[in-house]
């Protein structure tokens, strides 16, 4: 996108805390950023899992007929207790701010935004329209976004031992105190709200149960506690070794990492909810599909514990076609939105709310009614005073 040059004398840019830092505008324009790759150190108590990654997609098919057959045993006995992981890891982020350099003095808040699997950073800011980066900052608010350990531009560790859910928590916290004390690039922010996509949104969970005073608030997308279907949507998308897929986006990724077939039936199935979409967008979303690690799905399981010494607003928004995690209708047998919020943060306040977006799939983002979704996120932020 293509702005007046005027804007860069608006905010000065500061790209300390980036490597290879850069500057950019969001798809719908209006928001600055500033960006590149962050250095997290962390350390996790993450599992050690006993099996090695498939080396053929026959053999990657089987792992997830098994994994996900009735009665399977597999994840059990492919875990054999704990190890404790400390790294220093490349983490590709993006912090915007309003381009009006008065405007972004006044920030008080920043949303912290964490991508679902087979997804980067980009869910966040898809195209003019289809950018919650550009309606958020609008509203007043700095959003944060990046790339998962393991996703798009950030640091591909050992896709087994290393790039587990434990570790993706600590990294989504080391990121919520960095804004919360010594900045980054000079910005530093009296409230943050985590808002997640899918497994973003089992990170984002995670990180309220074991750290709940991290964020103000909590807005998550794709989440419930209805689980019947979702092992068929994982095997809807046909996953297969990154490395082979015909892109050679991943040909240097080893073989633990996947991602979906390059057939659009296979993510039209799992994610879309015709005809609720725009074939363009789809188009551009199937261009940037990226990869999940097997560690992720072996660990995945407890990402859901209750966290349930949050005590700020919840608000749960799911299209009301969510296959993954509704079986493709969310009011079924009630409002599973709704429902999630009472199991999973049974100390939130009053304030929460739920949202179904009409006609919509599992990534809400890239639908029609994805507006729909930005003005119900950012009003139940407003009505509970985070600013």
């Amino acid at each position: 996108m293509v702005l007046p040059a005027v804007i860069n004398a608006l905010l000065p840019i500061n790209n300390t805390d980036f490597s290879y830092g850069h500057q950019s505008y969001s798809q719908g324009g209006g928001a600055v950023c500033m960006g590149g790759i962050l250095k997290v150190q962390v350390t996790a108590t993450n599992s050690k899992i006993l099996l090695s990654a498939p080396s053929s997609n026959p053999a990657v098919t089987e792992l997830y007929v098994e994994f996900t057959q009735v009665n399977s045993k597999l994840a059990t006995k492919s875990i054999g207790g704990s190890a404790i992981v400390t790294g220093t890891y490349g983490i590709s982020s993006k912090l915007c701010l309003p381009a009006d350099a008065a405007l972004a003095e006044k920030v008080k808040t920043v949303q912290v935004l964490t991508h679902g699997g087979t997804l980067d950073n980009t869910y966040w800011d898809i195209a003019p329209g289809y950018s919650y980066i550009s309606e958020a900052v609008a509203a007043g608010y700095a959003t944060f976004s990046y790339d998962r350990l393991g996703t798009g531009f950030s640091d591909h560790p050992d896709p087994l031992q290393i790039v587990q859910l434990p570790i993706q928590v600590e990294i989504a916290h080391f990121i919520v105190q960095k804004l919360r004390s010594s900045g980054i690039s000079g910005h530093s922010f009296e409230k943050v709200v985590g808002v997640g996509h899918s497994l973003g949104s089992a990170i984002t969970q995670s990180v309220a149960a074991k750290y709940h005073q991290d964020f103000d608030a909590l807005i998550l997308q794709g989440t419930s506690t209805f689980f019947d279907y979702a092992f068929t949507g994982l095997a809807s998308e046909a996953p297969q070794i990154a490395n082979r897929d015909p892109t050679g986006l991943f040909k240097n990724l080893p073989d633990g990492y996947h991602t979906p077939s390059p057939l659009p039936e296979t993510i039209q199935f799992a994610f879309y909810r015709y005809p609720g979409f725009n074939p363009i967008i789809f188009a551009s979303q199937m261009a940037r599909k990226q990869t999940n690690a097997l560690g992720e799905m072996f660990t995945l399981g407890a990402a859901y514990a209750p966290a349930t010494a949050f005590t700020g607003p919840v608000d749960i928004v799911n299209g009301e076609n969510d296959y993954f995690y509704c079986g493709g209708d969310c009011t079924f047998p009630t409002n599973q939105a709704a429902a999630a919020i009472r199991a999973y943060f049974p100390a939130a306040s009053n304030g929460s709310e739920s949202y179904l977006a009409p006609i919509a799939g599992h990534n809400v983002n890239a639908h029609y009614s994805a507006q729909k979704a930005f003005k119900q996120m950012l009003a139940f932020l407003g009505k509970n005073g985070i600013r």
